[in-house]
């Protein structure tokens, strides 16, 4: 009978929460090391606890050179270092985009998304960013975004993604708890007649609403652009995360892959002044260059959002595909 509470932290034993755990980054090729594991799991523990565990051994996890991996994938490991130098080349090129975007005044967070664990980034993949915006301002920062990224041929096309820039992802400083857009099985809270309600609704908790992929994805957020502090209430308006990752603790800026700081305070007044109140216009124009599917799926439900706190455009979401995967995963392996 397929396991019926991913998260219910007095039903798993510390050995299965630990299987979970790696089985769940099985499915990105990625071996963990102890404290990976601690950090990502579904269970409240001490980190020697974890390392004690392992240490005595789990049934269907091999070991090498301190990363743990499900028995028989021993190559996810060697994955793992060869992707090291694909990932540093990508936060690279985000790096250098971020000399350009932060003249974009409106912008308050810039962070790498996808990232499925530390430097875990195909050679082919794309660069995903996900933007924290001003309030009110979301629909110019993205025309900017793009408008930069398009210039500098950084956007992807049929058959070209690999190292060019993703922006499907923005949210209003107004909008940051997230919760709301986690999968539900029926009709999606959230959306009503093809209107955003707020607030977000509250999290749905249970094996068969829980959000595997977005959970994870939220929490291997890396900023790489975060003058105003923003990442931190970014946190804390998910605080719910912990519920699913208890022993989880957010990602400073990293000093070598930090974005830089924005500019003066009077520079983007300056900006706003003369073009900030065609925040409204620059919707309307961008609506109608969206592609027919985007807008076809417009506020439906949560694969494409669109209001002026969250733009999310994710017409080929696949968070069921992959909680689904991973449900059979822990059938076979549990």
């Amino acid at each position: 009978m397929r396991f019926k509470d991913i998260y219910s932290e007095n039903f798993l034993s510390l050995k299965e929460a630990i299987v979970r755990t790696v089985a769940y980054f099985d499915m990105f090729d990625y071996a963990l090391t102890s404290f990976e594991i601690w950090q990502n799991l579904s269970k409240k523990n001490q980190l020697m606890e974890v390392v004690d565990a392992l240490e005595q051994g789990v049934e269907v996890l091999e070991s090498r050179n301190g990363f743990y991996f499900l028995a028989g994938r021993g190559l996810t490991v060697e994955t793992r270092l060869a992707r090291y130098t694909a990932t540093d080349r990508k936060f690279k090129r985000a790096l250098a985009l971020m000399k350009i975007y932060k003249f974009i005044p409106w912008l308050k967070m810039v962070a790498m998304g996808n990232l499925m664990g530390a430097h875990n980034l195909r050679e082919e993949s794309d660069i995903d960013l996900f933007i924290v915006t001003q309030a009110k301002r979301i629909w110019l920062t993205r025309f900017f975004c793009v408008l930069v990224a398009k210039v500098l041929g950084l956007r992807p096309s049929q058959g070209r993604s690999r190292d060019k820039i993703c922006l499907s992802f923005f949210v209003s400083v107004e909008q940051m708890d997230l919760s709301g857009l986690m999968l539900n099985n029926s009709p999606h809270p959230l959306l009503s007649g093809g209107q955003i309600k707020s607030p977000l609704p509250p999290l749905l908790k249970g094996a068969n609403k829980a959000d595997i992929y977005f959970i994870h994805w939220l929490a291997n957020l890396t900023p790489i652009y975060d003058p105003p502090g923003v990442y931190e209430k970014f946190i804390l308006a998910n605080s719910w995360l912990r519920d699913y990752l208890p022993n989880w603790q957010s990602r400073l800026v990293s000093p070598r892959r930090n974005g830089g700081s924005a500019r003066p305070e009077f520079y983007g007044e300056m900006i706003d002044l003369f073009i900030g109140g065609l925040e409204s216009w620059f919707k309307k124009q961008q609506l109608k260059l969206l592609p027919e599917e985007l807008r076809g799926l417009k506020n439906l439900d949560t694969r494409v959002v669109m209001n002026g706190q969250i733009i999310k455009l994710h017409a080929n979401d696949r968070r069921e595909e992959y909680r689904e995967k991973y449900l059979e995963k822990m059938d076979g392996l549990l």
